[in-house]
């Protein structure tokens, strides 16, 4: 037997009320087959949509004018289905699938978020995997109701991130290849002028310089000079807004933010990070008395005594 999905009813939203009805596609969707798809009901004529691509979507239907559906039943398959899969139940743990009921014939040549209401709560935001889909078929209305599709509208909800944007407690100046990670600068400076040591000379064993390991370069700063005020300790107990896992930066991560945020960024990012003209600290050590540092007005990146007094900017991880 086929499980649908109980208390669950479709949100027409409307002023003042729990619906809401627009008349044009929403500017961040993504219309899928905008070519009007006709399906008679009392058949198994059936359509899909596919996902664009991962991510989190709100799902917009385009009714047809003369689409005369009162009962037209849509599935949403974030995970995708197994194939031969006909059971539609939200408790799937591996496919799980959510069933609206729209009835079209009152929503004529409109667009419709489609929303699912539990009680108090609704859900109208989907996050899809790798082959998620939208569905429906045509089998369980009569066969004088005419179904028809003109559109369904993937709209994206996750942020666009991109370099130089406010994000995340500071400003994005790195993005890895999945698109959806990178490196986060915080906004301004956490000192104007700190030491990188704590008092004495040690070797840290932080020598790592390249992208990628100023958080672990700031670990081992702290383990071996403890206590007290030095570049990397303000960076690790430093908390903007809910984010508390700042970093000291290693040499290249440095240099990415100079040349991304900073004085040697390209027209219109140039230090859009609001950097100063002065030395700034990484996290990579050169010796046992020594520290890369990057100068913001020259760009040059030179060693220098632990117990010079330098910029500080923290960074994280997205």
């Amino acid at each position: 037997m086929r499980q649908i999905i109980k208390n669950f009813t479709l949100m027409l939203l409307w002023i003042m009320s729990a619906n809401h009805i627009v008349m044009a596609l929403p500017a961040n969707g993504t219309a899928v087959k905008a070519t009007q798809i006709t399906l008679q009901g009392g058949s198994n004529s059936a359509a899909q949509w596919i996902a664009p691509r991962v991510s989190t979507y709100k799902l917009w239907l385009q009714v047809p004018a003369n689409s005369t559906a009162t009962g037209a039943l849509y599935r949403i398959y974030p995970r995708g289905n197994m194939v031969g899969n006909t059971v539609c139940s939200s408790s799937d743990v591996t496919y799980p699938c959510f069933e609206i009921s729209v009835n079209q014939a009152i929503n004529q040549g409109k667009w419709v978020l489609l929303s699912l209401k539990n009680g108090s709560k609704i859900t109208n935001q989907w996050q899809f995997a790798a082959g998620g889909y939208v569905s429906v078929n045509a089998g369980n209305l009569s066969s004088a109701e005419q179904l028809n599709i003109a559109s369904v509208s993937f709209e994206n909800m996750t942020p666009t991130l991109a370099i130089g944007k406010t994000y995340q407690g500071g400003i994005i100046f790195y993005i890895d290849s999945t698109k959806s990670h990178g490196l986060i600068a915080a906004a301004q400076d956490q000192d104007t002028g700190l030491q990188w040591s704590n008092g004495s000379y040690v070797l840290t064993g932080a020598a790592n310089t390249a992208l990628g390991f100023g958080k672990a370069n700031t670990a081992s700063i702290l383990t071996a000079q403890g206590a007290g005020s030095y570049a990397a300790k303000l960076c690790d107990e430093l908390v903007i807004g809910a984010y508390s896992d700042w970093y000291l930066p290693s040499k290249d991560e440095l240099n990415l933010m100079y040349t991304r945020i900073g004085q040697g960024a390209a027209a219109p990012l140039t230090n859009i990070g609001g950097f100063a003209s002065g030395s700034y600290w990484s996290s990579s050590e050169t010796a046992t008395n020594g520290a890369w540092s990057q100068n913001f007005m020259a760009g040059s990146q030179l060693g220098y005594y632990k117990n010079a007094a330098f910029y500080v900017r923290a960074i994280r991880t997205f």
